[in-house]
């Protein structure tokens, strides 16, 4: 039996996200962070590290209001990033910047800023070096980003970053020396039983009450739980859900 070809397109509602230029390919767990991030209400975004452009576009479409800037260091999954924006509905609140993050200098700072960023750091580096620079902090280190997120964000704004727990319980500990707060976490955890996989920090100059949640995915995998279905429902085409409300073909 011959082995089924991946895609290399990821086809949304709305959208279609090439992706054979981008080194790290569209996963659930961007798409959690992107469904569920409380930005809608923003009117500025900012994607550190777009890649396909994912983040971003879920954004523009959670937010008809946005103005979505993306920032992509690698030029292959930059341009690639571009022609999947040029071909959305959203393309006028769509901007894309080449540029390392700490070198990015943009007239105004962001209600919202959102990243899954690279975050392996002890781990064996992959041989291509475009995948190793999306998978591991070689081109960005944490406390790097962090003091890129406090110069970019408003003084009211929020990031959320995706990160693995020992990375994201790294970052709690360099918010106090950078003038930054936790005010969100939500735990990702693949099915009932399992620890937490991936935490969603949101953390803001603003310092207030901590919100902690949790999200299950899947009520047995490939079976969304309820909850996960009904968030990835207004953008997957395809989508197998416990509750049928949230099944699309």
């Amino acid at each position: 039996m011959s082995k089924r070809r991946r895609n290399s397109f990821f086809q949304c509602r709305n959208f279609r996200i090439e992706q054979q230029g981008a080194a790290m390919k569209v996963t659930t767990d961007a798409c959690a962070l992107a469904a569920w991030a409380p930005l809608a209400s923003c009117g500025r975004i900012l994607d550190i590290g777009t890649g396909s452009g994912v983040l971003a576009l879920f954004l523009a479409q959670r937010a008809p209001q946005a103005q979505v800037d993306a920032v992509e260091l690698n030029p292959e999954a930059a341009e690639q990033a571009r022609r999947n924006f040029d071909t959305s509905p959203y393309a006028e609140r769509l901007s894309l910047y080449t540029s390392d993050i700490t070198a990015f200098q943009p007239q105004h700072r962001y209600d919202g800023i959102i990243c899954n960023p690279p975050f392996f750091q002890d781990a064996t580096h992959n041989s291509c070096h475009s995948r190793a620079q999306a998978r591991h902090n070689v081109s960005l280190e944490l406390p790097a980003l962090l003091e890129a997120i406090a110069r970019l964000l408003a003084a009211a704004g929020t990031a959320f970053i995706l990160l693995p727990v020992p990375e994201a319980l790294r970052v709690i500990s360099l918010l106090d020396s950078l003038g930054l707060y936790l005010r969100h976490q939500l735990s990702l955890i693949s099915q009932p039983g399992d620890a937490p996989h991936r935490l969603i920090l949101g953390i803001s100059p603003d310092k207030g009450q901590v919100i902690e949640e949790t999200l299950t995915l899947y009520c047995k995998h490939p079976v969304h739980s309820t909850a996960a279905g009904e968030l990835f429902h207004p953008f997957y085409t395809r989508l197998r859900c416990e509750d049928p409300r949230f099944e699309s073909p």
